[in-house]
């Protein structure tokens, strides 16, 4: 976060709560799979205002469905629910498109070839068509490693 910002009050999100933004995320080129892993939550004066979701498929953790609504860009919520997502685990895996590349490096996150992604990972984002491409464009396989984290396997 940024000096002087406060970090949003992040937590777990019911279905309920995630299920009326679904559209925005498809409207918007994402394939959410609402009842796959975690959505955790950020909010703004009691409003949901950003999301993402995390799940584990064989041992590898994924990324996904990072969003944060339009008026609430660039103040680093989208950043505080990446943290608050790896706070607890040893990886982190994402598949991102080009022009997001710097963004996750900013983080921590490094380009991996695409023989290195995970294949539980690789098998079920085949299957949503989403790799090695997403179709018309390039997919890129990133993993963070957490360092002093290795060992922690779970969710905060």
């Amino acid at each position: 976060m940024a000096a002087g910002v406060t970090a949003p009050p992040i937590r777990t999100l019911e279905r309920a709560e995630i299920e009326p933004h679904i559209p925005t995320l498809v409207a918007d080129g994402f394939t959410p799979d609402i009842d796959l892993g975690t959505w955790l939550g950020a909010f703004v004066d009691g409003g949901l205002v950003g999301f993402v979701r995390v799940f584990e498929q064989d041992g590898a953790w994924m990324l996904e469905d990072v969003y944060v609504y339009e008026p609430f860009r660039r103040r680093g919520i989208a950043t505080a629910l990446i943290e608050k997502t790896r706070a607890g685990l040893d990886h982190l895996w994402l598949i991102c498109d080009d022009p997001m590349v710097p963004y996750y490096e900013r983080l921590g996150f490094a380009l991996s070839p695409k023989p290195s992604f995970p294949e539980p990972l690789a098998e079920l984002y085949t299957t949503k068509k989403e790799w090695p491409t997403g179709g018309d464009h390039n997919h890129n396989a990133m993993c963070w490693s957490g360092g002093a984290r290795k060992g922690r396997t779970s969710l905060p």
